[in-house]
């Protein structure tokens, strides 16, 4: 279910993939120990015994978090308890009580919740998240701070919601800002300064609640509020000494990178409406409504994809889900400091070995599929030719599968781990070893040496990269084997008859008689047998025919000098067609091999220039102007991607057009000595 909202994005749910929860427009992601999750009935429960001291994850909310595929912004709300924060975020998704609401003294939120739906736009999606009330009953400045800093960690952008215009004083109250330096570091063991904090902490809007007044400067002078707030409340005073209110000002300035200030008028003076405001949202105070509305327009306008610690990079749902575990381990750790660059990478490595097996997956299907799709209408599962033969017969082809399902899961891969930016400026680096381990796994290969027939009829030898382990593998060997059952059961079908006859000859049946029997069942059984075992299964079948060499000797006018030249050239043209598969077969995987590296690098380095591209325009407002440049640039490169990948194409279309005509050149030579040959044997005996 979907509805529309301004500035392009849409409301949909979250859907969980294995667990049955009950359908709640909220669930908790962190919540504090002394509470539980109940999943069968979708509420919270106290425990036990227990006395808070440590916050926990809860799994149920990670399912619905790891749904989301794309970047991601996590809009959050944190402040003073009562203040109507679960309420700004219900009207963001469109409704006024998305999120438990609190009516009385004791605060309904604990821990860190999550809307069970999102904000859906064209290039990222909004999470919102609704904490718990700083100075909460039950909490401690310990905890409200360890709230805060994960808070702030998870978001791209924090609202801070306070009743009133604030003033000095009041910031007094809120020193667990100033603990932030103190709470989370950017590299592992070393001090950071709060003004390191500005490339990763969020934005970060003051809402000020239930304020009517006209904000202005010492001189009278009406201001905007977002100048209010910067140079009356957060600036330093006057006084010689830092004060704490000074502290939580300097802190907030310098540690995030943009702040600014939205006022709210009060919604209503009727305390019955004030009581249930979700159910009266036509009876509050018209300036009320329509500021609100003015908030959800500015707020969908700042909100940016979560951008990891790597320049470039940009947090999906199961990075933020990873993320979420190690922040919580690390703020539970009275040892521990959540280090922005170990969590990236401890991200990344996750990421991409969770990618590669989301590929390896991915393959299999798509393997899967394709064998399927070549088999509709048919009872059994249809064998396969390894290699291309033919244009009109490629889709026969197991290897043109593969090579279909190998190009999409790479570039899949690819763009699965595209996001994750640029660490030690070696991009290519970084992401060709995470593609060079998933493709082993797919195709693990050999180098071998093989003979081959020349188009002079002279064997040669060549060396090249044969398939020897890896998912394709199993596939190969898997079709084999069918084409060797099948195989097997076409030659006894169409030589057994054949044999009977020759071990009792019926009246005029002579050796000419037998030599054109068996040369018709040959042609039989070259035009129903299938697969990659059909030259084998018959050089093997024939060879070992000791029984009906006996038996054909004696039938009337055998000729032991033409019956072995006839069984020499059939064996020696079976010999050949093996040797000239084996060279097809090498020669077709080192141009795929060939291929698929090179597409692979063009996809880094379109990957390289677009994540350079990104790095270029970060730091920047996203606006539709910028968007659309970027996306222009992105096609482009899609574009000149595109040119180099049907270039490519028809550099390896031609390789395998000349490698057909010497193939063909030599089978038409061999066929011209087997006619000679078969000539020779039907001339009569002088």
């Amino acid at each position: 279910m979907q509805s529309r909202l301004h500035d392009g994005f849409t409301v949909q749910k979250l859907k969980f993939r294995t667990r049955k929860v009950p359908k709640t427009s909220s669930i908790p992601l962190i919540l504090p120990n002394d509470l539980k999750y109940n999943g069968s009935k979708g509420t919270v429960e106290k425990v036990r015994g227990a006395r808070r001291s440590t916050l926990c994850v809860v799994p149920e909310a990670l399912e619905l978090l790891e749904g989301i595929k794309g970047p991601v912004s996590a809009l959050s709300i944190c402040g003073p308890c009562r203040t109507g924060k679960s309420y700004v975020l219900s009207r963001l998704l469109g409704s006024a009580d998305a999120f438990e609401l609190g009516h009385r003294w004791d605060p309904q939120t604990f821990g860190i919740w999550m809307g069970t739906k999102v904000l859906k736009g064209a290039d990222f999606t909004i999470l919102l998240l609704d904490t718990e009330g700083i100075d909460a009953s039950g909490g401690s400045a310990d905890q409200d701070a360890s709230i805060l800093v994960l808070t702030i960690l998870l978001s791209s952008l924090l609202i801070y919601n306070s009743l009133n215009v604030p003033y000095k004083g009041d910031l007094e109250k809120m020193q667990c800002f100033i603990k932030l330096a103190k709470g989370v570091t950017v590299k592992k063991g070393q001090k950071t300064q709060m003004s390191e904090l500005r490339e990763f902490f969020p934005d970060f809007l003051w809402l000020l609640r239930d304020v009517s007044l006209m904000s202005t400067d010492e001189n009278g002078r009406e201001i905007d509020p977002t100048q209010y707030l910067k140079t009356r409340v957060l600036a330093r005073g006057e006084d010689f000494e830092e004060t704490p209110g000074d502290m939580v000002g300097r802190a907030i300035l310098t540690s995030f990178p943009s702040v600014e200030c939205f006022t709210l008028e009060r919604p209503s003076d009727n305390k019955q409406v004030m009581n249930n405001i979700a159910d009266h949202t036509d009876k509050l105070n018209p300036e009320f409504n329509k500021g609100v509305e003015t908030l959800i327009g500015l707020l969908l306008q700042k909100s940016r994809p979560k951008r990891g610690y790597y320049k470039g990079s940009t947090v999906n749902g199961i990075a933020l889900s990873l993320m979420v575990k190690q922040y919580v381990e690390a703020v539970n750790d009275p040892q521990a400091i959540p280090a922005l660059d170990n969590t990236w990478r401890n991200t990344i490595q996750l990421m991409r070995s969770r990618a590669i097996e989301e590929a390896i997956q991915e393959y299999r299907e798509e393997m899967a599929a394709g064998i399927a799709t070549v088999s509709q209408g048919t009872d059994v599962q249809i064998i396969l030719d390894e290699d291309i033969e033919d244009e009109m017969d490629e889709a026969l082809s197991l290897m043109s599968i593969h090579n279909k399902a190998f190009t999409k899961v790479t570039s899949c891969l690819l763009d699965n781990i595209g996001h994750l930016g640029i660490g030690s400026g070696d991009l290519d680096e970084e992401s060709e070893g995470v593609v060079r381990e998933m493709q082993e796994r797919l195709v693990r290969r050999e180098e071998r040496t093989i003979e081959y027939v020349g188009d002079d009829l002279v064997t040669r030898r060549q060396q090249g990269m044969v398939v020897v382990g890896g998912e394709l593998y199993g596939f190969l060997q898997e079709n084999r084997s069918r084409s060797r059952a099948f195989c097997t059961e076409m030659f006894n079908t169409f030589f057994e008859p054949v044999q009977k006859k020759i071990e009792s000859p019926p009246a005029g049946y002579d050796f000419r008689g037998a030599l054109d029997e068996l040369e018709r069942t040959r042609e039989q059984y070259h035009r129903w047998a299938r697969g990659p075992e059909k030259w084998a299964v018959l050089q093997e079948m024939t060879k070992n025919w000791d029984s009906l060499r006996a038996n054909i000797k004696k039938i009337r006018g055998y000729q032991e000098q033409l019956m072995l030249e006839q069984e020499r050239a059939h064996q020696a043209e079976l010999e050949a067609q093996r040797k000239n598969r084996e060279a097809r077969r090498l020669y077709n995987q080192q141009q795929d091999m060939q291929r698929a590296h090179k597409e692979t690098l063009e996809k880094m380095n379109q990957l390289h220039k677009w994540q350079m591209a990104k790095v270029k325009m970060e730091g920047e407002v996203w606006r539709w102007g910028e968007e659309q440049k970027f996306e222009d640039f992105r096609q482009a490169q899609m574009d000149e991607m595109a040119n180099l990948s049907r270039e490519l194409q028809g550099r390896h279309d031609r390789e395998v057009q000349q490698l057909k005509s010497r193939m063909q050149r030599q089978q038409d030579e061999m066929n011209g000595k087997i006619r000679e040959l078969n000539n020779r044997l039907r001339q009569p005996p002088r």
